[in-house]
């Protein structure tokens, strides 16, 4: 009987050392990571920027470099697709009857 448990108990041991060996490597990469907000924020503005200019130039030249291929769109709580779902089945034809449109970037936290 001795040995059947002391297979057991060396058993937990190793799996417990291991989950204690994984959840401190996991601390210790959060720790490493550093973010610079300042210069996030300053990307995402000039990419809403190029954007916003393209589409009050009523056209989307350019804009689908700023979406990656699997984006989903939404707008006014509605599930408009992909980028070029959204282009070619909503936004694409509305600029098509536009003669002028202006939106801002009201804040960005």
């Amino acid at each position: 009987m001795k040995p059947p448990i002391f297979v057991l108990l060396l058993t937990i041991l190793i799996v417990s050392c291991k989950e204690s060996k994984q959840q401190n490597t996991t601390i210790e990469t959060q720790k490493e990571v550093v973010v610079d907000t300042t210069n996030e924020k300053e990307e995402v503005l000039k990419i809403m920027k190029s954007y916003k200019d393209a589409i009050q130039n009523l056209t989307t030249e350019g804009t689908f470099q700023l979406f990656t291929q699997d984006v989903t769109v939404f707008e006014q709580g509605k599930v408009e697709g992909t980028y070029k779902d959204y282009i070619d089945g909503h936004l694409g034809p509305n600029l098509g009857i536009l003669k002028v449109l202006h939106f801002q970037i009201i804040r960005l936290m």
